[in-house]
């Protein structure tokens, strides 16, 4: 795979991620202008350390970018992972924000579950009736005698 194709795939990558150079170059810690001149093919001697760095910032299989797989999204332990529409939106919007905006999410979702036990937790201590609802007339009756009685 040549120079130029790598460029054309980390193009690719970075408009599906809807990412700036700036972004980019940023996550990988390189200046904006290395990440276009990877971009354009105008980078002779390719580091695979950098290129691995922006297939992470971007959230791509390093492979692929290489042309040695086929498959763009990255997986774990070998096995890919199936997300649900949500999920993928989920992680496209989180990849999409700054590190400030991805702090904000991580601390709003914690307190969604926080919220979300303490909810579970309030359910278990409702009380519970210690009589049937099916109460025949003729024992309600007898129980309000019991009661007079006492």
């Amino acid at each position: 795979m040549t120079n130029e194709e790598i460029g054309n795939r980390i193009k690719y990558a970075r408009d599906l991620r809807k990412a700036t150079l700036d972004d980019v170059a940023k996550k990988v810690g390189i200046a904006k202008s290395t990440v276009q001149r990877y971009e354009s093919g105008k980078i002779e001697k390719i580091k695979l350390p950098v290129l691995e760095s922006i297939a992470n910032a971007l959230s791509v299989n390093p492979a692929w970018l290489v042309g040695k797989s086929e498959e763009t999204e990255l997986s774990l332990s070998n096995q890919s992972i199936r997300l649900s529409a949500n999920e993928k939106e989920l992680l496209h919007t989180y990849n999409r924000c700054s590190s400030t905006g991805k702090e904000r999410i991580l601390n709003y979702s914690k307190k969604v579950l926080d919220i979300e036990k303490e909810e579970k937790r309030v359910d278990y201590l409702q009380p519970i009736a210690a009589h049937n609802d099916d109460t025949s007339d003729e024992q309600i009756e007898l129980m309000k005698q019991d009661l007079e009685d006492l």
